[in-house]
């Protein structure tokens, strides 16, 4: 360990410490160099003490000068010093569309069996359908909506890494598909591409527990966008059922459940929908009459914890709800959606659909969660509104093999045409 004189630091000491530094702290900034090299040439031209008890000779500090000087001048740009000092980051990796396809899973697909449809493997939170995670040394990447996503990167983040990391980036994630891959998170030390452009060293990612790091999806895609606003924390999942008044879940009907819960998902975090709640001059009451709270209805329907969706087949039966499970007849679904130029006749699902949250927030048939003011005025208000100006994930029905209307904004706007 380097010794100081009782009067005075030795300049010395600073210059060798923060050449030390320099390579310790890997930094990147050229002016580091001629600097060192300055102050180690000039320390070269001072007189030698003899009360210092650690001295350098002059051949030393010239060599050291001229080991800074030539590394600051084989630098042909600020990168080269990072590259340096933390290693060449290897090509990022990506998956094209056809190896997603190839090493994937379709999900929801005609012919799959009702088990995988029901199965805890296909559910998801409204407000991350397409989502990324880390089990068992497996990375896997999840899309639960009928939309294809083109260039989506994956980037990791933890506590006290000033950057982020660029994992790996696929060309396209097909609707209804996941994947899973071996883990990126690599033994021993590893370099990675960052978001800052600058490569970044870190060792053992392989030994972090799920906890101590966050994964994060990016995605130049408006649908992607509009994701990003959801505050609805539901968790959805599709149910076998099978008894009484309800039928066996069908792979059309899960289809039609993921991408209408994601649409109402959307609605219900919207601005327009909590001043239409708010602002709604008639009364929107419990089942003793009594005024609802109208701030905590809408907490509650935000923070339902799970729904799991179900196929009613009870004869003249329109949907089933209560605690978590939520039914419509499997024809109704569709009605979420414009398609072939015909009028949007969504009122009808978005009743039977509200009337059984309601069920499931705990509500009965004399509140106005079943009937009245919330199924049949304020959502089917709002969600036509949001449909019409392409405010939602999904306009046009995505599972016809033919459609030709996608109202315009102008065409919203005209009181004359019904949409």
């Amino acid at each position: 360990m380097c010794k100081f004189t009782k009067n005075r630091l030795g300049s010395d000491k600073i210059c060798l410490f923060l050449f030390e530094m320099r390579f310790l702290c890997r930094l990147a900034d050229s002016i580091w160099t001629p600097l060192f090299a300055f102050s180690l040439f000039v320390l070269s031209l001072r007189p030698q003490k003899t009360n210092k008890p650690y001295t350098m000779n002059k051949k030393k500090v010239l060599g050291i000068s001229l080991l800074a000087l030539s590394l600051f001048a084989c630098q042909d740009d600020d990168t080269v010093d990072i590259l340096n000092a933390f290693g060449t980051p290897p090509a990022l990796t990506k998956i094209s569309a056809e190896e997603f396809l190839n090493q994937g899973e379709q999900m929801f697909e005609d012919g799959e069996s009702v088990d995988d449809i029901v199965s805890a493997d296909r559910a998801f939170y409204v407000n991350q359908p397409l989502n990324v995670s880390m089990t068992d040394g497996k990375l896997r990447l999840f899309n639960g909506m009928a939309h294809d996503f083109k260039e989506v990167s994956v980037w990791l983040t933890m506590p006290h890494l000033r950057d982020t990391i660029h994992l790996m980036q696929f060309e396209e994630v097909p609707g209804f598909y996941n994947i899973r891959l071996d883990s990126p998170l690599k033994m021993g030390e590893a370099v990675y591409p960052s978001k800052s452009g600058k490569p970044v060293r870190v060792n053992n990612l392989a030994l972090l527990s799920p906890d101590q790091y966050e994964l994060l999806l990016t995605c130049n895609d408006s649908v992607f966008d509009m994701l990003k606003t959801i505050k609805m924390k539901t968790r959805i999942q599709m149910g076998k059922y099978g008894s009484g008044n309800w039928g066996v879940m069908t792979p059309n009907a899960a289809r039609y459940y993921a991408t209408s819960a994601v649409n109402m998902a959307v609605m219900f975090s919207s601005g327009i929908f909590r001043d239409s709640l708010m602002n709604y001059k008639g009364s929107i009451h419990n089942d003793a009459g009594k005024e609802i709270d109208r701030e905590g209805l809408l907490k509650s329907i935000l923070n339902k914890q799970s729904l799991v969706f179900g196929v009613v087949t009870g004869p003249g039966i329109a949907g089933l709800g209560g605690g978590n499970a939520l039914g419509l007849r499997e024809e109704y679904l569709s009605g979420f959606f414009y398609q072939n130029r015909v009028a949007i006749d969504c009122n009808w699902v978005l009743h039977v659909w509200i009337h059984e949250l309601g069920h499931c927030l705990g509500y009965g048939h004399s509140s106005s969660l079943c009937y009245g003011s919330m199924p049949d005025e304020i959502v089917p208000k709002v969600y036509r509104y949001m449909m019409k100006h392409r405010m939602l994930p999904y306009v046009i029905n995505p599972f016809k093999g033919y459609n030709d209307y996608n109202p315009g904004i102008n065409d919203a706007d005209n009181p004359d045409i019904e949409l």
